[in-house]
């Protein structure tokens, strides 16, 4: 039975049944508890879900622990500044999480509903197995926390078939705008073209990842263009703001890489910000 929602209403009604999801990719044999289709889903009011991914050792010996989030609102955005509400422990509380917490996907099993790989936090190669680090996200009143753990259960296993991760340049243009003013962001983007026969799923997709109010993207995801390897490419989007307001902005960069759940794989996957100040209008 499909009703209106408003604050804590439900949307749908249904039997509130936990999905419990065993994902044989990035962070194998980790269990996570999400909502999935069966239960009371919610447009706002609902808190954030902070996640473990996995961890991923890089070539000069230094790990990167992932953590992604699955906000439990299917039209509320969140924003929780970093601080004592959203921090990362130890060496926080600021290493380089989300501000702003985007809703559920209302399609898809419960890893594609997800933000999935949304930022690793960077440990010495000499890092102890046996010391956590812990991301702490309190909204609407609950406080939820992702442990990191170094356990040979949760590392994360790189591209099959040598395939190397995109590499990628961001800017943004002009750098500080007057409201309403927009920029105009440019990624150059240059790829091996692996895998070839998912070369049409390739995409640059910008995300509203630190600031106030909303950001819209046109268009909010670019097609890489399919071609040979040593692709090389150029793809622009416009940015417009809700106000004023200093903001991040991050281009993800995919060459088309997917894990069986139909995510991007992480180490085929590049990250880039851009940092955009946006003055009140009366500043002309």
């Amino acid at each position: 039975m499909i009703m209106a929602s408003r604050g804590w209403e439900p949307i749908v009604c249904a039997v509130a049944v936990a999905a419990s999801a065993t994902w044989s990719g990035p962070a194998r044999g980790q269990q996570v508890d999400l909502l999935d289709d069966a239960q009371v889903q919610y447009n706002r009011g609902r808190h954030v879900a902070p996640l473990y991914e996995g961890w991923f050792r890089n070539a000069d010996g230094s790990i990167d622990m992932w953590f992604g989030y699955l906000n439990l609102n299917f039209e509320e955005v969140l924003h929780v500044p970093v601080g004592p509400e959203n921090r990362v422990e130890p060496g926080g509380p600021d290493r380089g999480q989300p501000t702003v917490f985007v809703p559920r996907r209302r399609t898809g099993g419960a890893y594609q509903r997800r933000e999935s790989f949304v930022f690793p936090v960077r440990l010495p190669a000499d890092w102890n197995p046996k010391e956590e680090v812990v991301w702490t996200v309190t909204a609407h009143g609950r406080t939820d926390r992702a442990v990191g753990l170094l356990l040979p259960i949760y590392e994360l296993s790189p591209p099959a078939d040598d395939n190397l991760p995109p590499a990628a340049r961001v800017s943004v243009t002009p750098e500080r705008v007057v409201f309403p003013d927009s920029v105009t962001l440019t990624a150059v983007v240059s790829d091996d073209g692996r895998p070839q026969e998912r070369r049409d799923r390739a995409n640059v997709t910008w995300v509203h990842y630190r600031g106030p109010g909303k950001v819209t993207f046109r268009p909010a995801r670019s097609p890489i263009p399919v071609g040979q390897p040593g692709i090389q490419a150029e793809v622009t989007t416009t940015a417009s703001f809700s106000g004023p307001g200093t903001f991040v902005l991050r281009a993800a960069v995919n060459d088309g890489t997917t894990n069986a759940g139909g995510n991007p794989v992480v180490t085929s996957t590049t990250y880039e910000s851009v940092t955009v100040y946006v003055a009140p209008g009366d500043d002309r």
